[in-house]
């Protein structure tokens, strides 16, 4: 049976990924600490790399790291992609999340957002709207236009949290998360460590402004040599 272990804070605390009452343990320890809270939610190999050897997170990721997803969108109210994203990756809807797809161009080729249970938002300049609306035509989508053609990572999340959706993970992409990441907007990173050594061919976080403290909430490890930390950004005590 597939394991998972709980190393940080102690004592090891270890359980069966398949039992059912794994996802409600996995609930409790990503539990938001506020209803508004950002988090950035990524894999990556040990040296960084945010892709695998098909060029998409796909091959970098494992069972227990999308269940562990599985959780994460489920306490959050607004799953959070960048447009590069959703073509490299052909994005599917989460299930129990509204899916907001941020685009400065308006180019949203090769999406899956079709058949979406509930209403994805794309969310770009007003200088996009044309071209977002002429690719969404078979897709039911809600617009959220920016006045920033910048994409201002503040306007961004005041604009979700408007339309009801304060709690938001950002699944990526890089350039997203360093821009939430600069602005100080972000307060938990939830970095699953892939046991591959890759080319960087997608840094995880190509550029950053500043260095932003950040403090160990808690790490798991599971049988495959995965590791899966959640850490508190600029704020938060260590683990014990």
């Amino acid at each position: 049976m597939p394991a998972v272990t709980l190393l940080r804070p102690g004592p090891p605390e270890t359980r069966d990924v398949e039992a059912p009452d794994t996802r409600d343990w996995l609930a409790d320890l990503y539990a938001p600490s506020s209803p508004f809270l950002v988090r950035l939610n990524f894999v990556a190999s040990i040296n960084g790399s945010a892709v695998g050897a098909d060029g998409t997170s796909e091959s970098l990721t494992s069972r227990t790291d999308r269940r562990i997803l599985g959780v994460i969108r489920q306490h959050a109210d607004v799953v959070l992609v960048g447009a590069r994203t959703v073509r490299r990756e052909g994005y599917v809807a989460p299930k129990h999340a509204r899916l907001a797809v941020v685009t400065r161009s308006g180019d949203l080729s090769g999406h899956r957002l079709g058949d979406s249970f509930l209403r994805p938002i794309i969310v770009c300049p007003r200088s996009a709207l044309p071209r977002v609306e002429q690719q969404m035509r078979s897709a039911t989508v809600e617009i959220l236009p920016l006045e920033s053609e910048a994409l201002d990572p503040a306007e961004v999340l005041a604009g979700l949290r408007d339309r009801g959706l304060p709690g938001v993970v950002c699944e990526g992409g890089p350039t997203l998360a360093a821009g939430l990441l600069d602005a100080g907007l972000v307060d938990e990173l939830c970095l699953t460590t892939s046991p591959q050594l890759r080319a960087p061919g997608l840094p995880l976080f190509p550029r950053l402004a500043g260095t932003p403290a950040a403090t160990l909430r808690h790490l798991l490890a599971d049988d495959d040599g995965y590791l899966y930390a959640r850490w508190a950004i600029g704020k938060g005590q260590a683990a014990g």
